[in-house]
């Protein structure tokens, strides 16, 4: 997927490019964007280092009185002036704002935002009406499995919910499990849950810390239910349970891989993505909410590309994104940094029936790249996946484990297995 705002000249598309327009080391910038709240954003598809940051906005950051250490005084006269008058301004408009924009109670208009050290809801003029803080003494990261680690709910309840991956005790560097959290309309912490669970895969066993990578909410039968999902801190193991209107645990799915991605698709069926570690490739399923226990309904797994082989490139978990027909699963096969993702796309019916599959461009131009570097001993057209991906592995209660060859077809139907 291309990003519009890639190619802007207000756009640091690295660490080190954010780094050297703040005037310091990338190591400063890290953490300041993790204690400070400077806005540097992840790349969707990129590895846990692939970030950008627009210079509007560290500007506003740095123009917002942060209490950062000063860079080293190069010609500061005029600059101090200047910030000076900024400040000045700054300071101006956000009285004038607050005056402008009552106080509000409920959460109907509010935006949430990460910031150092907690979450604020904002209202539409920027204003912060609340803010709920982390806990002290820890470094905190929020859930980034799903990219909605923090998230309003509606009627008939309204709430904040906010999920956290992991709390780091900064004393001593001790790991404490995510948890997710549910904030009142001013902000009060009302409920919250973090997963202890002791499981078992191969006789290994698997204790906390669990990291919350991602959530969803059903409200459509009128009683709230939360799907929230975890994996080891450490290592590949998942849970993932569903929350009653009181936060009561109704059944759990274990699954050995991450779980990234929770979606309701109706009252009786939910969808989960990520990477299964027993066959080696990205996964998507298909869970009754009702039967958690009993494993999935149908799950379907994405074997690595040769590219991703080729690489060395971390697992292609899948990213998930559903339309009003269809189910579209994105295997991240090789990870970019300020670019798209190499990745290749299925697709699938809401019964997770592949309907077609296919490799992005970014994908033939990498494997491009790797034949003139030597690193591959054959060009696209003699590639064996030139026409695609060449098979998936489905998993169904009534016939276990099944491989399905992905053959070229005129209609936009189901493929069917060999």
């Amino acid at each position: 997927m291309t990003d519009p705002n890639r190619d802007t000249p207000d756009r640091l598309d690295s660490w080190k490019a954010i780094a050297a327009y703040l005037q310091r080391d990338e190591r400063t910038a890290r953490r300041w964007a993790v204690d400070q709240g400077l806005p540097a954003r992840r790349v969707p598809g990129g590895g846990r280092t692939s970030v950008f940051a627009f210079k509007s906005e560290i500007d506003s950051w740095l123009a917002s009185g942060r209490s950062i250490p000063s860079a080293p005084p190069v010609n500061t006269r005029p600059r101090a002036l200047a910030a000076l008058g900024g400040l000045v301004v700054v300071i101006a408009l956000a009285a004038a704002g607050w005056r402008m924009s009552p106080r509000v109670t409920g959460l109907a208009g509010l935006r949430l935002e990460a910031i150092a050290g907690g979450v604020a809801a904002l209202d539409e003029l920027g204003t912060e009406q609340w803010r709920y803080r982390f806990p002290a003494g820890y470094t905190t990261v929020l859930a980034d499995g799903d990219g909605q680690a923090v998230q309003l709910i509606g009627e008939p309840r309204p709430a904040a919910l906010v999920a956290t991956s992991f709390h780091q005790r900064r004393a001593d560097g001790l790991i404490e499990s995510g948890r997710l959290a549910e904030l009142g309309p001013g902000g009060a912490l009302q409920r919250s849950f973090s997963f202890t669970d002791q499981v078992t895969f191969a006789g290994q066993p698997y204790r906390p810390p669990w990291a919350i990578t991602a959530f969803a909410v059903d409200d459509s039968t009128g009683s709230r239910r939360i799907a929230v999902a975890a994996h080891h801190h450490a290592w590949s193991p998942s849970v993932l349970t569903l929350l009653d209107e009181e936060w009561q645990r109704r059944g759990t799915f274990l699954h050995l891989g991450w779980i990234e991605a929770v979606r309701w698709l109706g009252t009786d069926r939910l969808l989960i993505g990520g990477f299964s570690e027993d066959r080696g490739g990205g996964m998507v399923a298909l869970l009754d909410p009702g039967a958690l226990d009993r494993g999935p309904v149908r799950m379907v797994v994405m074997p690595r590309t040769e590219l991703n082989l080729v690489t060395v490139s971390r697992f292609n978990r899948a990213i998930v994104q559903v339309t009003s027909d269809r189910i579209v699963a994105r295997p991240i096969e090789v990870p970019s940094a300020g670019a798209d993702a190499v990745d290749a796309l299925y697709e699938f019916t809401p019964a997770l029936e592949l309907i077609g599959a296919s490799f992005s461009a970014r994908y033939w131009e990498l494997h491009q790249a790797l034949e003139n570097q030597g690193k591959l001993d054959h060009p696209r057209d003699r590639c064996p996946d030139r026409g695609g991906p060449r098979q998936i592995q489905v998993w169904t209660p009534q016939q276990d484990w099944q491989t399905i060859a992905i053959r070229p077809s005129p209609s936009s139907g189901p493929l069917e297995p060999d």
